[in-house]
C-alpha cells in the first residue's frame, strides 16, 4: 500500500509534446537517491502490489523529500497514462499514483522562409571564420562572436561591417548587447568577460579568476548578465555596472552553452548533455533559479528531439528557436513545448540565433562561415 507520501502532475491533459511537471513528497525514512517518477500505459505495464509486471515509457529519479521532475511527453503516444512514485529503484509505491491523457500534437507550421545571408570566409573586415553567437542589438544591427579571428563584428541589418572589437580577445563564443548599446563578450580562452562600448572601445573586464570555459553570454532589463560558466557547470549571474558576481544557478546544470534572458525576464539554458539523463535539453528558469520548465526531450525530430543543442532564442510570444548542429537545422517550439518545425536544412552545422524587432530569425551557419536571415516565422 502507498505511504503517505504525495505525487501530482501538472496537468490532467497535454498536448504531445508538452512537458509534464510531477511534484512528489515522502516520508523522511524512505528518502533515496533511487527514488523514482515512473510513466505507464492505462491500462498497462504498471507496478503491481510492489511487483513489476511490465517496462516504463519513461522515468526520472527523484531525489530528497520533496521535489519536482519533468518528463517529456513527446515520445508518448495520444492515449491515457498513469504515473508512478516508487521507491529505491523497485516497485513499492510511495504515493497514490496519478492519471493523465495525451492528446495528439497540433500540426507542423509553415517554415520560415529563407530571406538571403551576409558575410562570407575570411579574415577581412566583414568575413568570418568559424563564428558561433550572435545578438541583435536595438537598432538592427548584428554582433557577431568572429571566433577563429577572435574578435567581435557587427554589421546593418544589410549586412554592411560597421564596428570591429578586436585586439584582447582569444577565440570568443558568444555576445550580447543592452539597451545602452554596451557590448559584452563571453571571452572564452581568456576566461572571461569583456566588455566593449557602442562605438568599440574597451572598457572593462570582469570573471576573471571565477570563470571556466564561459561560452554563451545573455544581458536582462535589471542589469543582470548570465554567462555559461560550462567547466562549472552553472550559469554565473554579475552586476553589469561593478561585474560582482551576484550568484549562480547550478539546478539540473550540464555543460551549459546557450542562454538568453525572454521578455518575461526568464532565462533560457541549452543543456548540452544533462547530468541525470543522458539527454540534451533547453531548460527555462524562474526568477529564484528553480527548474520551470524542459524542453527538446524525444528521440525523433517530430517529436522535437535535440542532439548536441547549441543556442536557443525565444521570440516576445514565447516561441522558442534551438539550433541543433548535429541535424544541421533550426527547431522550433510553441510555448508550452511541442515541436512546430524544423527550418534551414541547408546549413552547415547551425550556431547562434537571433531575433529582431521585426521577429525576422538570423542564424551563424558556421560551417559557410556566414549569417542566414530567415523571415518572421507564422
Amino acid at each position: 500500500m502507498p505511504s503517505t507520501g504525495t505525487l501530482t502532475v501538472s496537468s490532467t491533459a497535454v498536448e504531445q509534446g508538452e512537458q509534464l511537471m510531477f511534484g512528489y513528497s515522502t516520508q523522511q525514512e524512505k528518502v533515496s537517491a533511487k527514488n523514482w517518477v515512473g510513466l505507464y500505459a492505462d491500462p498497462g505495464n504498471g507496478p503491481i502490489n510492489g511487483s513489476y509486471v511490465g517496462p516504463s515509457t519513461a522515468y526520472r529519479y527523484s531525489p530528497g523529500a520533496s521535489g519536482t521532475v519533468f518528463l517529456p511527453s513527446g515520445a508518448l503516444g495520444p492515449g491515457n497514462y498513469i504515473a508512478f512514485y516508487l521507491y529505491d529503484d523497485g516497485y513499492t509505491s510511495l504515493a497514490e499514483p496519478v492519471r493523465f491523457t495525451v492528446r495528439p500534437g497540433a500540426p507542423l507550421v509553415e517554415q520560415p522562409q529563407r530571406r538571403g545571408s551576409m558575410a562570407s570566409p575570411g579574415r577581412g573586415l566583414g568575413q568570418l571564420a568559424r563564428p558561433e553567437g550572435l545578438a541583435v542589438d536595438r537598432l538592427g544591427q548584428l554582433w557577431v562572436a568572429d571566433t577563429g579571428n577572435n574578435r567581435v563584428q557587427a554589421f546593418t541589418a544589410n549586412g554592411l561591417p560597421v564596428r570591429l572589437l578586436s585586439g584582447r580577445l582569444a577565440e570568443p563564443q558568444d555576445v550580447a548587447v543592452d539597451d545602452a548599446g554596451t557590448v559584452y563578450v563571453a571571452d572564452t580562452g581568456n576566461n572571461r568577460v569583456a566588455v566593449f562600448a557602442w562605438w568599440g572601445g574597451y572598457l572593462r573586464e570582469f570573471g576573471v579568476g571565477v570563470l571556466d570555459k564561459p561560452r554563451g553570454i545573455a544581458v536582462d532589463k535589471s542589469g543582470h548578465v548570465y554567462v555559461a560558466d560550462t567547466r562549472n557547470q552553472r550559469v554565473a549571474r554579475f552586476d553589469a555596472r561593478s561585474g560582482q558576481l551576484l550568484g549562480s544557478i547550478t539546478a539540473q546544470m550540464s555543460s551549459p552553452q546557450g542562454v538568453t534572458v525572454d521578455a518575461k525576464g526568464q532565462l533560457w539554458v541549452v543543456q548540452n548533455g544533462k547530468a541525470d539523463s543522458g539527454n540534451d535539453s533547453v531548460v527555462r528558469y524562474a526568477a529564484d533559479g528553480t527548474v520551470a520548465a524542459v524542453f527538446g526531450y524525444g528521440q525523433h525530430s517530430k517529436y522535437g528531439g535535440l542532439s548536441n543543442p547549441a543556442y536557443v532564442a525565444v521570440d516576445g510570444g514565447g516561441t522558442v528557436l534551438v539550433t541543433v548542429p548535429d541535424y544541421d537545422w533550426v527547431a522550433q517550439f510553441a510555448p508550452t513545448g511541442p515541436f512546430r518545425c524544423e527550418f534551414g536544412t541547408d546549413l552547415r552545422f547551425p550556431l547562434g540565433v537571433a531575433l529582431d524587432r521585426r521577429g525576422h530569425i538570423f542564424v551563424v551557419d558556421n560551417g559557410n562561415s556566414r549569417i542566414v536571415e530567415f523571415g518572421a516565422h507564422r
